[in-house]
């Protein structure tokens, strides 16, 4: 009997350190921000759903907040495949394709309708479509919300109350937008931004609206107007070589879901904006939200960035972003 019990409780042991079965295939997915903003929720679904839908073939490893990689050194790591998939925001991948600064353009999406039309009809596509020789291919778009500029003294009314300000820029286009208005733009990534706005490196910057309650950016920032000169949106990117080698079957699981999530976060991330903006509100920020006429006159003074970046861009992507920024 003795026996028969050590050599069950032999069994038993054996079993339990089998370990369980790997996934078929491993998504190494950094991004650089928190995945309780808007846009974290939409990874955290899409995790949730492929990981249910392949039954566990696919697993999905979220880094969130710069931990693995951030900034052009995640854009690097995916394209070297260092990591399989990232939705790291536009402003990033104009330096791999310069062309792709036509999204970073002025009011290039003046509505929110405006820049969902430009997703649906293909638009990015076209656009994305040079980065896919160098390592990387687009699955689709998951759209965040305006980067609207927030400052600590003063209320951004009209353009020239830029000037003088010390903003926190993305990527050259919106550098160029700022610098035109007379600010002074200064590079950072997003996680070297609470220690800037303490230490007085910076007196605004461009971000969504969210941001400002979600990171306690409120207690310094006391203007916040909300322009849609930029809208902030993210790539969703996978390793193109690593691509190649997914089965048929968990490549449609990946992208069909992916395309599913970013079309459903659309009415997510206009909800968050609203409800970002009645928070700031409540606890004392001064929010503008800019007035028809006032966007005239802002699409105005920033027309001579279109001119600048007209070459780099090329006239074909151009003008048919026209069609969406009218």
């Amino acid at each position: 009997m003795l026996k028969q019990l050590a050599a069950a409780c032999a069994a038993l042991t054996m079993l339990a350190a089998v370990p369980a079965s790997a996934a078929e295939v491993t998504i190494r997915f950094p991004v650089e921000y928190s995945l309780d903003i808007t846009p974290g929720l939409a990874n955290q679904e899409f995790k949730k759903l492929v990981e249910e839908r392949s039954k566990g073939r696919v697993e999905v490893k979220l880094f969130p907040s710069g931990s693995l990689y951030k900034g052009l050194d995640l854009l690097q790591a995916l394209l070297r495949g260092d990591a399989e998939m990232t939705t790291l925001i536009s402003a990033y991948w104009s330096s791999l394709s310069p062309r792709l600064a036509v999204s970073e353009l002025p009011y290039a999406f003046p509505t929110t309708e405006s820049f969902y039309k430009a997703i649906d009809d293909g638009f990015f596509q076209q656009a994305y479509s040079e980065v896919e020789g160098k390592g990387a291919k687009l699955m689709t778009v998951l759209p965040f919300d305006y980067l609207v500029p927030g400052t600590k003294n003063k209320a951004l009314i009209n353009p020239r109350d830029m000037a003088g300000l010390k903003m926190r820029g993305l990527g050259r286009v919106n550098l160029a937008m700022l610098q035109s208005l007379g600010a002074t733009p200064v590079s950072l990534n997003f996680v070297e931004l609470s220690p800037a706005i303490q230490q007085g490196v910076i007196d605004g910057l461009n971000v969504p609206t969210d941001n400002f309650l979600i990171y306690k950016w409120n207690e310094s920032i006391k203007h916040v107007t909300y322009a849609t000169y930029y809208v902030a949106f993210y790539p969703w990117m996978v390793n193109a070589k690593w691509w190649a080698g997914v089965p048929a079957d968990l490549q449609k699981v990946i992208e069909d879901t992916a395309k599913e999530v970013a079309v459903r976060h659309r009415e997510r991330a206009q909800n968050e904006s609203k409800k970002a903006i009645e928070g700031m509100k409540a606890v004392g920020v001064n929010v503008h939200i800019q007035t028809p006429e006032e966007r005239k006159a802002w699409i105005e003074a920033t027309k001579p960035v279109w001119k600048q970046f007209e070459a780099q861009i090329g006239p074909d992507l151009l003008a048919r972003l026209e069609k969406y920024s009218k």
